[in-house]
C-alpha cells in the first residue's frame, strides 16, 4: 500500500499503471471489483522473469499492489531512427489507457470496416450520453443494420475500458453470422458457445470450471443459455461489462425461461443492449418490464409509460426516416412489388374446401364444443393448416382428434400410412368431419405422388421457381420459400428437387434445404453460410418464421416466395426483411401463392391472405414499418385478432382493416394522429415507440434521475456543429482530445459492407467525435499500420519473426508467435484451420483490400467459407493489442525516452507527462496529457498536449534521425521530480473539472435513487422488496463510478533541443 500523502494512487490501479507484485513488475491491463473492498487485477509481466506472462492478482490474497513512483523515472536517450521507439511507446500508452468516463464523443468511427453512416453511429452516441450506465433498446426496423450498430457501440465501450468482458445472446441460426460480423467488420473476436462449441470448450477447461470465466468475450444462443439448471449458477457468478440480447422481443413474456435469463444478466452487467425490430407486442406491462431491465427507475406506472420516460433508453428508425433515407439510395436497392400468384384448387382440394365450408366455417361456433382458451378459433386454425398443405391439415386434424378422444390407430397416424379399415363416420359431427379431412389429405398425398396437379400450390411454385426465378441445375439463381408449418417444409424438401430438374438425389438434396426449429443450430448456421456464398450449392432455402429470425439471406438472393401467408402484417414484413435489407444490391421481389376456390363459403387465400399482402406493401411504402400503424405488435396476436373478427361475423375486409389502428392512407394524406403538419393529439406511446422514436431532443418532463446523468445535448439528432459541442471534458482546462467532425485530417474512405468501397457522406455530420493524439500519422488507418510495422521492426524479441515478414503496400504476412496465435483461439476452429492462421497470418490495413477479401469469400465459385483470407486490422484487432502490450512491457518500466527536436521547437526541455483520475472500478474519470517546460524557473508552464501542440513541438513521422549526442542523466534527470510536481498541481485543477462533469451528476443521481426508493410504483415486478433491492444496487454502482483516491502520474517522454 502507498503511504498517506505520497501522492500515489490509493485505490485500485487503472489500466496502463506499472505495479510491483511478488517482487516483480507488472503492467495493469484491466482491474475491477469482485466484492466490496476486494479487487481483481489483470496484468502482463514487465520484469525479466515474468515478461510476457499474463496473470490475475486478487487483492484479498496479495494486498493492494505497490505503484512505482514517477519521481524515480529514468531518462534514456532514444537512438532509434526517427525516434521511432519513443513514438511507438507513446502510441502504445495512448492505446492502452481507456478514454475517460466523461468523454462521450465517438473515437473509433475510422477504425471499422464499414461505410460511415450517421444513423448507424447514432445508437452508440445515445448510449454513451448516459454517464451512469450505457443501456439502450435498439428498435430499428428489419434490415437497417442493428448488428453493425451493436458492433460500433461495443467498440466504443472497449475503448473506454467498459468492454473487457462481453456476452452476446442471439437466436441459434444467427450465432455464426453475428460472430462473423464482429470479426470481419470490427476485429472483435467472440468465442462461439453453440452445442458443438460448448462440448469443445468443456474438453479444454478443468472439470467444474465456469466457461464464462475462461473466455472473456462470448456469443451463445438464447436456447442454450435459457437452461437455468445448467447455466444459471455459472451466470450468477460472473460479472459482465456488456451484455447484448438480440431479438429481445422474445423476452416479453414474464415468467418465461428467456425472461428469467434476461433478469439475471441485467443485474450482472454494466452496459446492456437489447435489439429487436418489434420491441413490444402492445402489452405495455410486458414492455415496461423489459424497459426496467435497462433502467428500473425509468417508468413510474407500468401500465402507462410515458414517452419522456422511455426516450433516453430507446432508439428506433424506419427505412423512410430522413437520416436513413438520404444515405441508403445506393446501398439498398428499392423494394420490388409484392405480387400475388393465384392458383386454382384441384378437385381434391375443392372437396376439402367444401368440407371446411359446410362443417366448420358456415357456423364457426360449432368448432368449440366445451371450448377452452383459443379452441373457439379452431375452425380458422384448421383452415389455415389446409391453406399451408394437405400434410399440415392432416397433422392438425390428427392432433384435434386425439384431444377429442378419437386418436388415430397405430399404423395410421401418418399421412403416408394406409387408411384405417372401417367407417370414417362418427356420431359427433366434428369428429366425423376431421376423419373425412384426414382421408382427403391421404388421397391428395397419393395423387401428388403421381404428379403435381393434385396440389395447385406445388404446381404454381414449381412454375415460379423454374420459369421466373430460373432455379435449376447449372443455374445460379436462388430463392427463399417461407411456410408457417414444419410439415409443409419437410414435404416440399422431399418433392421439390426432382420437379426442379435435379435427377440425382444427392444433387437435389444439396440444392434444396429445409430450415426450421427442429434442425440443429450448427446445421442451420451452415445453411445460412452456404446460402450467402456464390459457390454454395443451395438454390432453394425452405424456411419457417422462427428459424429465419434475424438471419441475413440477401447476399446472393433477391427472390422470396410466400408458400402460405401469415394473417399478420408484422410477420409478412419480417419475412420480407430477410432479403430486403441494407446491402441488398438488386430490387427484392416477393411472390405469394394464393389458393383459390369456387366453393361457396370457402375462405380461400383471397379472403384474408391477399389483403394482408397488399396492406403490408402499402404501409411499408408509406411509413417504412407496419408497426407504426398496427393495433397489435405481435404476429400471434394479429392472427388471433383477425380470427376473432371473422368469428364475430366481420367481413374479411373489416378484419384486415382492423389490424391498423390508423389507416395508412391517413398518414399518406398527412391526417394521421401525430402525422407531420397536423394538430391532432399525439398517438399513444405504444404506437409512438413503433414509429421513429428517440431521435429528437429529449422531451420535457423526463425523470429527474435522467436529467442528472444523461447529456441532453448529445441525445439524438440535435447536436450542433462540431465547434459548438459542449464536451464533457473542458478542453480549455485539460484533456487529450479535441472535437472534430469525421474525416477531418484524413483521406480515408469508408469500406462498403456490400461489394464497393463506399462513398463520402453528403450532409455535414453532427455526430460528436474525438480526435486522439497520434504519433505516426494523422490518418487513423495509416497511423495504425505504421504503429504495427514499427513494433514488428523494433521489438527485440521479434527478431525471428522479422525473417519471415512480408510487407506489400498495405498488406503484411508473417508467422505468428505462440503468444499471438493463442489470441486467435476463440475464432471458429474450421476457419483457423482452413486459413492456417496459426501458421501464417495475412493482414491488410486497406479497407478496399479487406472489402475485396470479403467479396471473394462471398462471390468466388471456389469459396468454401464466408470468412475472408485476409484480416482487416481495425482498432480492436488482436495484433494491435499484442503489439501494444509488448511495447509497454519492453519500454514502459519506469523509464522515459528523450527525443531531440529543433531548437526553435523546444528552446527549453519539454516534459510530456500524463495524469489520470480514476474511480473505484479502476477506470479513468479524467485524463490529462500535458507538456511542461520552463522547469527550474519561477514560472513553469503547463500546456494541454493537443494534436496541434504535438505538431508544433516537431513530434511526428517526419522527425530527423539524429541530432547531437545526449546525456539525459546529467542534464535532465534533476528536472523529473519538478515535472511530476507540476503534473500533480495541474491534476488538482483537473479534479475540479472531474467533480463538475462526473461526480456531481452522480451524487445528484444518488439523491434521485433515494427519492425513488420511497415511491410507490404500480406494477413493479417483485413489489417493494425488489424495488428496495434495485435501489441499493443502483446506489452502490453510482458511488463506485465517482472519482476516488489520488491521481496516477507518469513521465512519458522528454523533448530537448538538438543542435
Amino acid at each position: 500500500m502507498s503511504e498517506t500523502g505520497s501522492g500515489l494512487p490509493s485505490g485500485v490501479p487503472p489500466a496502463g499503471t506499472l505495479i510491483e507484485v511478488r517482487d516483480e513488475e507488472w503492467l495493469v491491463r484491466n482491474s475491477g471489483e469482485l466484492r466490496t473492498g476486494e479487487f481483481a487485477i489483470d496484468a502482463i509481466g514487465a520484469s525479466e522473469l515474468v515478461r510476457g506472462h499474463t496473470a490475475r492478482f486478487l487483492t484479498a490474497l496479495d494486498g493492494m499492489p505497490r505503484i512505482l513512483r514517477p519521481e524515480d523515472t529514468r531518462l534514456v536517450a532514444d537512438e532509434s531512427d526517427g525516434y521511432r521507439v519513443s513514438r511507438l511507446f507513446l502510441e502504445a500508452v495512448r492505446r492502452r489507457l481507456p478514454l475517460p468516463q466523461s468523454e462521450q464523443g465517438l473515437a473509433l468511427t475510422e477504425g471499422f470496416l464499414l461505410d460511415r453512416l450517421d444513423y448507424q453511429l447514432r445508437p452508440a452516441v445515445k448510449a454513451l450520453a448516459n454517464r451512469f450506465q450505457p443501456r439502450l433498446l435498439i428498435g430499428d426496423v428489419v434490415g437497417l443494420g442493428k448488428t453493425l450498430e451493436i458492433g460500433i457501440l461495443l467498440g466504443e465501450l472497449i475503448r473506454r475500458g467498459r468492454g473487457e468482458r462481453i456476452l452476446v445472446v442471439t437466436p441459434a441460426p444467427v450465432l455464426e453470422q453475428f460472430q462473423h460480423e464482429m470479426w470481419t467488420r470490427f476485429s472483435l473476436p467472440l468465442v462461439r458457445l453453440d452445442s458443438v462449441g460448448i462440448s469443445r470448450i468443456e474438453r479444454k477447461i478443468p472439470v467444474g470450471r465456469n466457461p464464462f470465466t475462461y473466455y472473456k468475450r462470448v456469443i451463445v444462443s438464447m436456447d442454450t443459455l435459457k437452461n437455468q439448471k445448467r447455466y444459471g449458477p455459472w451466470l450468477r457468478d460472473v460479472e459482465w461489462d456488456a451484455v447484448v440480447i438480440d431479438e429481445s422481443h422474445n423476452l416479453l413474456n414474464r415468467g418465461s425461461d428467456r425472461r428469467e435469463l434476461a433478469e439475471v444478466l441485467a443485474h450482472k452487467t454494466d452496459a446492456l443492449v437489447l435489439a429487436s425490430a418489434t420491441p413490444h407486442n402492445g402489452e405495455m406491462r410486458a414492455f415496461t418490464g423489459l424497459v426496467r431491465l435497462l433502467d428500473p427507475m425509468a417508468v413510474r406506472d407500468a401500465a402507462r409509460p410515458r414517452a419522456e420516460e422511455l426516450h433516453h433508453l430507446m432508439v428506433r428508425r424506419t427505412k423512410v426516416s430522413d437520416e436513413v433515407a438520404r444515405v441508403l439510395e445506393d446501398k439498398w436497392a428499392p423494394r420490388g412489388e409484392s405480387r400475388p400468384l393465384q392458383v386454382r384448387a384441384s378437385e381434391l382440394e375443392e372437396e376439402v374446401f367444401a368440407e371446411l365450408a359446410e362443417v366448420w366455417l358456415a357456423n364457426p361456433e360449432r368448432g368449440r364444443p366445451g371450448a377452452r382458451g383459443d379452441e373457439h378459433l379452431f375452425p380458422y386454425v384448421l383452415l389455415k393448416s389446409f391453406l399451408s398443405s394437405h400434410r399440415a391439415l392432416f397433422a392438425t386434424a390428427r392432433e384435434k382428434l386425439a384431444k377429442l378422444g378419437h386418436a388415430l390407430p397405430e399404423g395410421h397416424k401418418e399421412v403416408t400410412d394406409p387408411s384405417p379399415a372401417g367407417p370414417t363416420e362418427s356420431p359427433a359431427r366434428e369428429v366425423a368431419s376431421l376423419l373425412r379431412l384426414t382421408e382427403l389429405a391421404r388421397r391428395i398425398e397419393r395423387a401428388a405422388a403421381d404428379g403435381t396437379n393434385a396440389t395447385a400450390k406445388l404446381t404454381g411454385l414449381v412454375a415460379e421457381l423454374r420459369d421466373h426465378v430460373k432455379v435449376g441445375p447449372g443455374r445460379a439463381a436462388r430463392a427463399v420459400v417461407f411456410s408457417e408449418r414444419r410439415e409443409t417444409l419437410n414435404w416440399l424438401g422431399t418433392v421439390l428437387p426432382p420437379l426442379l430438374g435435379w435427377t440425382d438425389p444427392k444433387d437435389g438434396e444439396a440444392a434444396v434445404k429445409v430450415m426450421h426449429s427442429g434442425v440443429s443450430d450448427t446445421v442451420q448456421m451452415g445453411y445460412v453460410d452456404e446460402f450467402a456464398r456464390a459457390g454454395g450449392d443451395i438454390r432453394v432455402l425452405l424456411t419457417g418464421d422462427g428459424a429465419s429470425e434475424g438471419v441475413n439471406l440477401h447476399r446472393q438472393c433477391h427472390h422470396l416466395v410466400h408458400w402460405d401467408l401469415p394473417w399478420s402484417l408484422i410477420r409478412v414484413e419480417q419475412r420480407n426483411g430477410r432479403i430486403d435489407r441494407y446491402g441488398q444490391t438488386r430490387p427484392p421481389e416477393f411472390r405469394a401463392l394464393l389458393l383459390t376456390s369456387d366453393v361457396e363459403g370457402a375462405l380461400d387465400d383471397r379472403t384474408v391472405a391477399e389483403k394482408v399482402l397488399a396492406r403490408e406493401a402499402k404501409v411499408h411504402e408509406v411509413l417504412g414499418a407496419v408497426e407504426a400503424v398496427t393495433q397489435e405488435n405481435d404476429g400471434a396476436r394479429e392472427e388471433r385478432r383477425v380470427m376473432e373478427a371473422l368469428l364475430g361475423r366481420a367481413t374479411s375486409e373489416e378484419a384486415v382493416a382492423d389490424l391498423e389502428a390508423v389507416p395508412v392512407e391517413a398518414f399518406e394524406a398527412g391526417e394521421g394522429d401525430g402525422a407531420p403538419g397536423t394538430d391532432a393529439a399525439a398517438p399513444p406511446v405504444e404506437r409512438l415507440t413503433m414509429s421513429e422514436f428517440g431521435t429528437g431532443p429529449a422531451p420535457v418532463g423526463a425523470p429527474a434521475h435522467v436529467a442528472a446523468v444523461v447529456d441532453g445535448t448529445r441525445d439524438g439528432n440535435t447536436f450542433g456543429a462540431a465547434s459548438d459541442l459542449d464536451l464533457d471534458i473542458d478542453l480549455d482546462d485539460f484533456g487529450d482530445f479535441a472535437p472534430t467532425t469525421a474525416g477531418d485530417g484524413t483521406d480515408d474512405g469508408g469500406a462498403d459492407t456490400g461489394t464497393g468501397t463506399g462513398s463520402p457522406q453528403a450532409p455535414a455530420s453532427d455526430i460528436p467525435t474525438v480526435e486522439e493524439l497520434r504519433f505516426f500519422s494523422a490518418s487513423p488507418e495509416r497511423n495504425r499500420q505504421e504503429f504495427v510495422l514499427a513494433g514488428l521492426a523494433e521489438l527485440p524479441d521479434l527478431g525471428g519473426l522479422r525473417a519471415g515478414l512480408t510487407v506489400t503496400g498495405t498488406d503484411l504476412s508473417f508467422e505468428p508467435p505462440r503468444d499471438l496465435a493463442d489470441r486467435f483461439d476463440v475464432l471458429p476452429p474450421g476457419y483457423v484451420r482452413e486459413q492456417g492462421i496459426t501458421r501464417r497470418i495475412n493482414l491488410t490495413f486497406s479497407r478496399e483490400d479487406a472489402a475485396d477479401s470479403l467479396r471473394r469469400a462471398r462471390e468466388d465459385a471456389g469459396s468454401t467459407s464466408l470468412w475472408p483470407d485476409a484480416h482487416y486490422v481495425g482498432e480492436l484487432h488482436p495484433v494491435v493489442e499484442w503489439i501494444t502490450d509488448k511495447v509497454l512491457v519492453e519500454y514502459g518500466r519506469q523509464r522515459a525516452l528523450v527525443l531531440q527536436v529543433g531548437p526553435e521547437k523546444a528552446p527549453d526541455p519539454v516534459f510530456l507527462t500524463q495524469g489520470v483520475w480514476s474511480n473505484a472500478e479502476g477506470r479513468p474519470t479524467a485524463v490529462a496529457w500535458l507538456a511542461i517546460d520552463r522547469l527550474g524557473t519561477s514560472a513553469p508552464r503547463t500546456r494541454e498536449l493537443t494534436p496541434a501542440l504535438l505538431a508544433a513541438l516537431g513530434v511526428g513521422p517526419d522527425m530527423p534521425d539524429h541530432w547531437t549526442p545526449s546525456d539525459p542523466a546529467a542534464t535532465l534527470q534533476p528536472l523529473v521530480p519538478l515535472a511530476v510536481e507540476e503534473t500533480r498541481r495541474e491534476m488538482k485543477r483537473v479534479r475540479e473539472v472531474a467533480e463538475e462533469r462526473v461526480d456531481s451528476p452522480l451524487r445528484d443521481l444518488e439523491r434521485g435513487i433515494g427519492e425513488w426508493r420511497q415511491q410507490t410504483l404500480p406494477g413493479f415486478e417483485g413489489g417493494k422488496p425488489k424495488q428496495q433491492e434495485a435501489a441499493d444496487r443502483l446506489a452502490r454502482i453510482a458511488a463506485r463510478l465517482r472519482t476516488t483516491g489520488e491521481p496516477m502520474v507518469r513521465v512519458l517522454a522528454v523533448l530537448e533541443a538538438g543542435s
